[in-house]
């Protein structure tokens, strides 16, 4: 009975050690305020906070310029529900300037990767990019290994029920052990 509390205790210490660690670059992490850029970066998934976000940044005249990375499975039908402003700035003319496509790979490396390009085609010296509050640190990692430039962070405010933190208290330390065996760009 001593061991199965000792283990217990041990490891109810373990995982608020893990939840206090995580706060700051899960929940509490770096971000800025939406401000001028020549684009706005939106990357995946494309939710529709996300969207709306990067549509006031146009609208308030802080870019003119959007930059979508769109799964091709939005294209069929079952998706694009899920993704109903993306499809629809992809789909149909804006009075502002779109890309959207799947980065290859489609994971925030291959997203950095497109931004890259991108900047390189058109010359640009600054970008926003959007994404989740806890996507936000590993983000910042991955783009910073791909461009040197002016990046703005911005977290889109997006509701996250509780089971969803822990997913991606989960997710993103899985994921930032593979960033840290990663080199480059």
């Amino acid at each position: 009975m001593r061991r199965l509390v000792a283990v217990v205790v041990a490891l109810g210490a373990a995982a608020v050690l893990v939840a206090l660690v995580g706060l700051p670059l899960y929940v509490f992490p770096a971000r800025d305020e939406p401000r001028e850029v020549d684009a706005v970066y939106v990357i995946g998934p494309p939710t529709d906070p996300r969207m709306e976000l990067a549509e006031s940044m146009i609208d308030d005249g802080l870019t003119d310029t959007m930059v979508v990375s769109l799964a091709e499975a939005a294209y069929d039908a079952g998706e694009r529900a899920k993704r109903p402003e993306a499809v629809q700035i992809c789909e149909e003319p804006q009075d502002f300037t779109v890309y959207c496509s799947q980065p290859d790979p489609f994971t925030t490396r291959g997203e950095a990767r497109w931004m890259r390009e991108l900047i390189d085609e058109n010359g640009w010296e600054s970008v926003a990019v959007i994404t989740t509050t806890p996507h936000l640190t590993r983000t910042r990692v991955i783009m910073e290994r791909c461009w040197d430039g002016d990046i703005a962070y911005v977290s889109s405010g997006e509701h996250l029920d509780p089971w969803y933190w822990g997913y991606h208290y989960a997710y993103q330390s899985a994921a930032f052990v593979k960033v840290w065996l990663e080199d480059g760009c």
